[in-house]
């Protein structure tokens, strides 16, 4: 299952967006406009519904009647046989589209979210579930249902949901069927939260440890469990193991109380005489854990670059690449495990998102890094927002999406393309692969971008704005090598809707550029 589409209303600078979800993402745009707010709304979508907000997740607004919820729904494909078999009845064509509503009560306390999902049900209502009337014999009596109803005894809900199936199943053919968003529908939330797609948001200061724990839900542990559990039920050594446990388990507790060690014994003997006014019989008993559970104790991770030692021990920049790697092996783990396990062992798909992935990384180290995320997109899905051009590769400009906030009251806005750039248009398209760089990849996070012949005009400009004292950091100088390459970056400008001056002279222009 695969995110494809989100819709996020009334949460923190967010007051409505409605965005394409791709396999691969790059979110570019100014500081606090709103980048990472898209980020925690999906992360509380596919979080557990038992999850609540509170009052500064909510958009700040004029009117607060139409500010007191928050409302996030989303849309899915690519369902496996196993979600198939277990969301059908919510999925319409195979997608499952599905939204919560997260809102207050009177005493302005945050309530569980509700549930909505579009579905594809009979026209009649009486058969829905919910029909209110099933257990009116007269009203039954004169719909055509009634021939899957018993004759006698009281109608109970798993009777008439029975009748249901049973006249579907017969006259499918001729029912006539809608699709319309139902609100909670019988069972669902209890079984969504386990089949979405699990979200890992690495925030861009982050602390390398908490991901390098060999218990809960950190990525190392989930990297262990996989791979443990892979070998536990392979490897007869283990096996074999997990025998001997029980074994010291039998000679702890013994078969019968007469066969427990003495010293248990004589132990429980005192504590029962500690408790004798309570008239007990306290009892040593054994649990063993299972062979994948010794994992758990005392695993650790070391690095050794001349000098072995704990991760907290180096750089940064080795740190958050060694988060980069162990997300690159969980996602490859758990795709092998769903290829060779049942679909019991079902792995549901990840969506990773960083937070500015480019913290701590020098420039080339970027760049290899933007690949590694491109190469993980290929099986999961991978978000990233980012202040650096290196994190920016034109010739991917599909999966570029631009963020803005152009005031408090509309809140954070988006803007992507998916059409071509260039249609037909070999030698543009090679161009504006070669033409732009980091240096050029600027014009992506700027306020206003001036585009300028070359390096003369991109020196003097600023000189000049700054003796004028009207110089600004926020306005991007882009050298086009030339005024006839103007004409491409205004094209690339104008599909991103970002502000732009060109400045040039007056040589004249070829006809095939005009």
């Amino acid at each position: 299952m695969k995110l494809r589409w989100v819709s996020i209303q009334g949460y923190r600078s967010i007051r409505d967006i409605k965005l394409d979800i791709d396999d691969f993402m790059v979110f570019v745009g100014q500081n606090n406009h709103g980048k990472s707010n898209i980020f925690y709304a999906i992360d509380l979508f596919l979080s557990s519904g038992t999850r609540l907000i509170t009052s500064d997740m909510l958009f700040q607004c004029s009117s607060e009647s139409s500010c007191n919820e928050v409302v996030i729904e989303a849309k899915f494909d690519e369902l496996s046989h196993a979600e198939i078999d277990k969301l059908g009845p919510w999925t319409v064509e195979g997608k499952l589209t599905v939204s919560k509503k997260y809102s207050f009560d009177a005493d302005n306390k945050s309530q569980p979210p509700v549930y909505e999902a579009v579905m594809k049900v009979p026209k009649e209502p009486w058969l829905h579930e919910d029909f209110q009337d099933y257990k009116n014999k007269n009203i039954i009596s004169e719909l055509p249902i009634t021939e899957f109803i018993p004759p006698s005894g009281q109608i109970t809900k798993e009777i008439y949901k029975n009748a249901i199936k049973e006249y579907l199943e017969k006259y499918s053919e001729i029912t006539e069927w809608i699709i319309e968003k139902r609100p909670n529908p019988a069972g669902f939330n209890k079984v969504l939260d386990g089949y979405l797609p699990e979200f890992h948001l690495i925030p861009a200061v982050c602390d390398a440890n908490d991901e390098i724990k060999s218990s809960g839900n950190a990525i190392l542990s989930q990297i262990l469990g996989v791979i443990i559990a892979r070998i536990a039920s392979k490897n007869p050594v283990f096996q074999n193991l997990q025998e001997r446990i029980q074994e010291i388990k039998k000679l702890i507790e013994g078969e019968t109380p007469e066969q427990k060690l003495t010293e248990i014994r004589e132990f429980e003997e005192r504590l029962k005489v500690e408790l004798s006014q309570w008239e007990v019989d306290p009892s040593i008993v054994i649990d063993p854990p299972e062979i994948e559970k010794l994992f758990e104790l005392g695993t650790n991770l070391r690095l050794n670059d001349g000098i072995e030692t704990s991760v907290n021990r180096k750089g940064h920049g080795l740190q958050r690449s060694l988060i980069m790697a162990l997300i690159r092996i969980l996602a490859s783990e758990t795709k092998q495990s769903e290829i060779t396990e049942n679909e019991e062992q079902r792995q549901r798909c990840h969506i990773f998102a960083f937070e500015e992935p480019e913290i701590y990384l020098h420039p080339q180290m970027c760049k290899a890094t933007y690949e590694s995320l491109k190469q993980i997109a290929v099986t999961d899905q991978v978000m990233i927002c980012t202040h650096s051009p290196h994190f920016i590769d034109i010739e991917d400009y599909r999966h570029i999406v631009i963020v803005r906030k152009p005031n408090l009251e509309d809140g954070t806005k988006t803007h992507s393309i998916q059409d071509e750039l260039f249609v037909d248009e070999e030698k543009k398209h090679f161009n504006m692969i070669q033409f732009f760089n980091p240096d050029r990849n600027e014009l992506f996070f700027a306020r206003k971008v001036v585009l300028v012949e070359g390096p003369t005009e991109k020196t003097i400009l600023p000189l000049l704005a700054k003796r004028l004292e009207c110089f600004d950091h926020s306005v991007s100088i882009i050298n086009c090598e030339g005024k006839f390459n103007i004409v491409l970056y205004e094209h690339v400008l104008n599909a991103f809707d970002i502000f732009y001056v060109p400045i040039y002279d007056e040589d004249p222009i070829p006809p095939e550029l005009e």
